[in-house]
């Protein structure tokens, strides 16, 4: 991401956007706004992207299906929480965050431990050489499965806030 950008300006674009109310246009405004919508749509998109390339993979490639399904994931909570909050980091520490989605998020309980899990699973294909397939906690089919049903979740949330995904 290439200096300058939105995103760059504050940890918290949202609240950024609220304490320029007084300060600069209607237009000024709605300009962050969209550039924050076209933000979390190229977000959704690339989560998409892995889902994708995930499910291409033939089954000898389970630790590039699972660490793809994860990222997948992650970019897609990334776009849910920067369209419900602003919230948008590119530091390590945001992973841990996969699960932390809005209070109206569809089976967020759910979501928040499973998707957990998958970023452990995904951790095991992507650094433990030593990693089988049956140490995961979660299956590929059902990873698969997971990462579906977040992604449509996903997109009915973020078209309830106006954004077409």
């Amino acid at each position: 991401m290439k200096t300058p950008h939105l995103l760059r300006a504050s940890g918290n674009v949202r609240m950024m956007k609220e304490n320029l109310i007084n300060i600069i246009s209607r237009n000024a405004l709605s300009a962050i706004q969209s550039e924050i919508n076209r933000n979390v749509k190229q977000l959704f998109a690339l989560g998409m992207s892995h889902y994708n390339f995930a499910v291409r993979q033939n089954n000898r490639s389970w630790r590039q299906k699972v660490s793809r399904l994860y990222y997948a994931s992650y970019n897609v909570s990334r776009a849910v929480r920067l369209c419900e909050d602003g919230e948008f980091s590119t530091e390590v520490a945001d992973h841990k965050k996969v699960g932390s989605l809005p209070d109206r998020f569809p089976n967020k309980s759910s979501y928040a431990n499973r998707l957990s899990i998958l970023r452990e699973d995904r951790n095991l294909c992507d650094y433990d050489h030593t990693c089988l397939i049956g140490d995961l906690v979660t299956s590929v089919p059902d990873a698969i499965v997971l990462v579906e049903e977040f992604l449509r979740d996903a997109r009915t949330y973020i078209r309830g806030k106006g954004i077409i995904v």
